[in-house]
């Protein structure tokens, strides 16, 4: 109640309830907590407190101290207390009391996050001062040896540096994880993050030392394909950020990078249905869209769907089999004779072996314009049917006008007047003002009004 009446801008009645608090429930722990809200209520964010303020604060200190020294969270309550006085410009009194932690308590979880706090508070004023931090380090791999989570503490200081742009040092202590602990996963992810901090650097023979490293020495781990993945995908979100930035060159470069990555799971690592049609999906994404290597997307596509059909996204592979041969012809990397025909399988592939996927409507729809060039005119009504059924209102519209006017084409050839007149009439309600079909269709109607008379 006193912290939400505190929130609430009611500090005096707050004050009120955590003096209570610690009067009337001597050493209990929502007590101690009470008297920890008094200090922060006091201190607030520093600024502004006079001498008197300051030795009010210390006072609440000075009693947590005394009145919960055999509370078992009082660890957690004085580093909580150090963070406040950090917090509010007071580091030489935040280091005493998370010292104080650390020496009294080295078999607790909360001293040694104390120990980390003193080490952060050498790394983030960023004043070079090195040797404070390899003390202070040493310190918590001694005193804190048995701590199971120590690992990752070492972990997060190489992160904070990383953060910090501070790279040599983030690999210093990335590359001491593996170092100490080599069977641990964090040895696995501390790795990645060099990859990732030599990315940033720009050393791409550094990168690829790290990766042909983690194949050699973690080809059995589970998080393999992960951190291989992580790694092409740091080059892939560069390229990204060239992209968007208008530096081509560059961008494509990076993207180049991100495939060469990539590729070494499909090229060096056993095929499995688990993780191999991914990397053949998403790097056949990279080089289709992003590089326009059409025939070497084409070819990543085709290979999942003939080896992996079930994989989830197959139907979507298949239906870019299609589309990228499309782009292939546009842009002549390959003849119409040769394309047509792949065109249309690849698409029929869709329809009839993922009937029910997204992409199912719009592989129907190509099919039917296909059939629609060849006057083909009863697959041009079961296609663009086909498409009617399971587009679901999901089509853009003009795709969905064009389709029943194309239609009505078809019924019209087949001597289906009756449909034709229904399906003219859908696309009469459908299209725009300015659709130059309209004055077709109305003569068409005209026409069939008076053959039925």
């Amino acid at each position: 109640m006193g912290r939400a009446l505190g929130r609430a801008g009611r500090a005096e009645k707050a004050m009120q309830l955590h003096e209570y608090n610690v009067e009337t429930h001597p050493g209990a722990v929502d007590a101690m907590w009470s008297q920890v809200d008094m200090f922060e209520m006091h201190v607030g964010d520093g600024n502004d407190l006079t001498a008197e303020d300051w030795a009010v604060a210390d006072g609440a200190v000075e009693k947590l101290l005394s009145a919960f020294a055999g509370n078992p969270k009082l660890v957690r309550a004085i580093r909580q207390v150090g963070k406040g006085y950090n917090a509010a410009g007071r580091s030489d009194k935040a280091l005493e009391l998370w010292g104080m932690n650390v020496d009294n308590s080295p078999n607790n979880v909360d001293a040694m996050l104390s120990q980390m706090d003193i080490v952060y508070s050498h790394i983030d004023p960023n004043d070079g001062n090195d040797a404070a931090v390899d003390a202070e380090v040493e310190k918590l791999l001694t005193t804190f040896a048995k701590q199971p989570t120590l690992p990752q503490r070492v972990f997060h200081i190489g992160n904070r540096y990383r953060d910090k742009k501070d790279y040599d040092w983030a690999i210093h202590f990335y590359e001491l994880v593996g170092q100490k602990w080599p069977k641990d996963d964090l040895a696995l992810k501390s790795r990645v993050e060099i990859g990732k901090v030599n990315i940033q650097l720009g050393d791409d023979k550094a990168v690829t030392a790290v990766l042909d490293n983690l194949i050699a020495d973690y080809n059995e781990h589970p998080r393999l394909r992960w951190a291989v993945f992580v790694l092409g995908e740091e080059y892939y979100n560069r390229a990204l950020s060239d992209a968007n930035e208008g530096v081509v060159a560059e961008a494509r470069d990076n993207f180049q990078k991100t495939v060469a990555v990539w590729e070494k799971v499909i090229q060096q690592l056993p095929a499995s249905a688990a993780y191999t049609p991914r990397f053949y999906y998403i790097t056949a994404v990279v080089y289709s869209q992003e590089l326009g290597q059409y025939a070497k997307g084409i070819e990543y596509y085709q290979h999942i769907v003939d080896n992996w059909p079930e994989y989830e996204f197959a139907w979507h592979a298949q239906y870019f089999v299609g589309m990228y041969y499309e782009r292939l012809l546009r842009a002549g990397g390959i003849t119409e004779s040769e394309a047509a025909p792949k065109i249309e399988q690849a698409y029929t592939a869709v329809v009839e072996n993922y009937p029910e996927s997204k992409s199912a409507p719009v592989a129907a729809l190509k099919l039917g314009q296909i059939n629609l060039a060849r006057r083909q005119w009863p697959d041009v009504a079961y296609y663009l049917e086909l498409f009617v059924i399971k587009e679901d209102g999901e089509a853009p519209h003009f795709l969905f006008t064009g389709a029943m006017y194309d239609l009505g084409r078809a019924y019209e050839q087949l001597g289906e007047l009756d449909r034709a007149i229904v399906v003219y009439g859908v696309f009469m309600q459908t299209a725009g003002p300015d659709d130059a079909r309209i004055k077709t269709v109305k003569a068409k109607l005209e026409k069939f009004e008076g053959v039925k008379k």
